[in-house]
């Protein structure tokens, strides 16, 4: 029995330095590591911080709804113009001001409507392009408002027994707020000259109008009647640009 305890104490004595080596190469590695970390941690200490690009204005879009010319076929009771100014922020961001006047007049068989009235949207557009520094295809917001006067002339009910003389709404005065999404697109045709395409979605949000004698159309809106709508827009513009060397 003890030369077989005899016999194995080597094998312990292996064993053991293997643990120790082990040990020393895990320390070994951990004192490297420390000081690998604390250089890196030196070297950011002492590295520039860098700054993200400032917005800059990079030039100012003066755009006309040319969709509008499309009024003398499908609408031609409606008489309406509408301009654009937005400013260009690196590209990224666009502040929007856009605004227009619009008339309608209609000859009905049973009565005779008039309006007329001004609007303005302001908002912003957020460019979702990264490779292409002029050109646009983003989502925008807005909101509205609209100030009109409408009258109607010349009504007449029908009865089956008499003819009833014609009566008239007096003119009167409304305002209308909304909020307005926009999903479009604006690219650059010849230097400094884009053109633009949005659709656009209207949801209105307080105002005050007579629930009898709904408008036919609120200027900037749509249908009077309608809490909801739908529509597009048709741009020309030119941009007037600002640093050039930047």
């Amino acid at each position: 029995m003890l030369l077989q305890a005899i016999k194995f104490q080597p094998v312990k004595m292996d064993r053991f330095k293997y643990i120790f080596s082990i040990l020393f190469v895990i320390l070994t590695s951990l004192a490297c590591f420390g000081q690998e970390k604390g250089n890196k941690q030196d070297e950011d200490l002492y590295a520039p911080i860098e700054d993200k690009e400032p917005l800059v204005l990079k030039g100012i879009k003066v755009g006309v709804n040319v969709g509008r010319v499309t009024d003398f076929f499908f609408k031609p009771e409606r008489r309406s113009t509408e301009v654009s100014l937005d400013f260009n922020l690196s590209n990224k961001y666009f502040g929007v001001v856009e605004g227009g006047i619009s008339e309608t007049s209609m000859i009905k068989e049973n009565y005779w409507y008039d309006s007329e009235g001004s609007y303005i949207k302001v908002g912003m557009d957020f460019n979702m392009l990264k490779k292409y520094p002029t050109d646009y295809f983003g989502i925008g917001i807005r909101i509205g408002k609209a100030d009109f006067k409408h009258s109607a002339s010349h009504i007449i009910f029908e009865d089956s027994h008499w003819i009833a003389d014609p009566i008239a709404v007096d003119s009167k005065s409304y305002n209308t707020y909304w909020l307005e999404a926009s999903f479009g697109l604006k690219g650059e045709l010849i230097k400094n000259v884009y053109f633009g395409w949005s659709a656009l979605v209207r949801i209105g949000v307080s105002g005050r109008k007579d629930a009898q004698f709904q408008p036919y159309e609120i200027p900037g809106f749509g249908k009077g009647a309608n809490s909801i709508n739908l529509g597009a827009t048709y741009y020309i513009y030119y941009q007037i640009p600002f640093n050039k060397n930047k």
